[in-house]
C-alpha cells in the first residue's frame, strides 16, 4: 500500500521540472514584442541584428537546458545555485529586471525613442560581444553543473577553468551579455537595465563572497588574494 508521501512527492517536483522551460517562454514573449500586428510586414523589425540576437540566445538556452534540468531536480541545489539561501532579494530584483527588459524589445520594434542609438557599427560590435559572452557562459555553466552534481555536504571550492581567471566568471559573462544586448537593440531602456545590472551584481558579489568565506574559510581568502572579481588584472 502506497504512502501519502509517495503520492505527494511528484506533485512537489512538478514546478521545478517546468523551470527549464521558462527562459524559452520569455524569449517567445520578447519575440512577439517586435511583431507589428496590423501591418503588411509584421516582422520588419526582426532584422539581421535582432534576429542574430535571438539565434545566439536560442543556442545558449538549448545548450543549458540539461544543466538547468539537473539543478532544478533538487530544491536544495536550486536554492544554492541561485543564491536564494544567502541573497533572495537579488533573485527577486533580477526577475523584475527581466520583466522590465521587455520594454527594450518594444522600443526596438515600435517606439524608437532614440533612433540615433541604432548604429550598424555599434550593433555589429554588440553581436560580437554577445557571442563571446554566450561562449563564456557555456564554459562557466558546464563547470558549475559538474560542481552541483556532487555531494552537497562535500562541496569543493571552485578554482579551475574560468574560476582560475576571475572569481565570478558567470557574473562577468552576464555583464558582457548585457553590454552586447544594449548595443544590439539600441534602446535607452537597455542602458538603464545595464546600470541596474551592474548595481545588482555588485551587491550579489558582496553577499556571495561573505557566504563563501563562511563556508570555505581561509581557503576562500587565499583564493581571493590571487584572483580578481570580474576582469583579470583590473577588478
Amino acid at each position: 500500500m502506497s504512502k501519502v508521501s509517495d503520492c505527494v512527492q511528484p506533485r512537489r517536483r512538478r514546478p521545478l521540472s517546468l523551470a527549464p522551460l521558462w527562459p524559452f517562454a520569455y524569449q517567445g514573449v520578447a519575440l512577439f514584442c517586435l511583431r507589428h500586428w496590423r501591418n503588411a510586414a509584421p516582422w520588419s523589425d526582426l532584422d539581421f541584428f535582432s534576429g542574430s540576437f535571438f539565434a545566439f540566445t536560442a543556442i545558449l538556452l538549448v545548450y543549458e537546458t540539461p544543466i538547468r534540468r539537473g539543478i532544478c531536480d533538487s530544491r536544495e541545489t536550486l536554492r544554492e545555485a541561485s543564491g536564494l539561501i544567502y541573497d533572495p532579494a537579488t533573485v527577486a530584483w533580477g526577475g523584475a529586471l527581466a520583466v522590465g527588459d521587455l520594454s527594450v524589445f518594444l522600443d526596438y520594434g515600435h517606439w524608437h525613442l532614440i533612433p540615433a542609438l541604432r548604429q550598424p557599427g555599434l550593433q555589429i560590435t554588440g553581436l560580437a560581444l554577445y557571442a563571446c559572452s554566450m561562449a563564456e557562459l557555456m564554459w562557466t555553466d558546464t563547470c558549475l553543473a559538474r560542481h552541483f552534481q556532487g555531494d552537497p555536504n562535500h562541496r569543493q571550492l571552485m578554482t579551475n577553468g574560468p574560476f582560475d581567471v576571475v572569481r565570478h566568471p558567470r557574473y562577468a559573462g552576464l555583464l558582457l551579455a548585457k553590454l552586447g544586448f544594449s548595443l544590439v537593440l539600441a534602446s535607452i531602456f537597455a542602458w538603464a537595465s545595464m546600470l541596474a545590472s551592474v548595481l545588482l551584481i555588485r551587491r550579489r558579489i558582496r553577499l556571495e563572497e561573505l557566504h563563501l568565506r563562511e563556508v570555505f574559510g581561509p581557503r576562500y581568502s587565499n583564493y581571493a588574494e590571487r584572483t580578481h572579481r570580474l576582469i583579470p588584472w583590473i577588478y
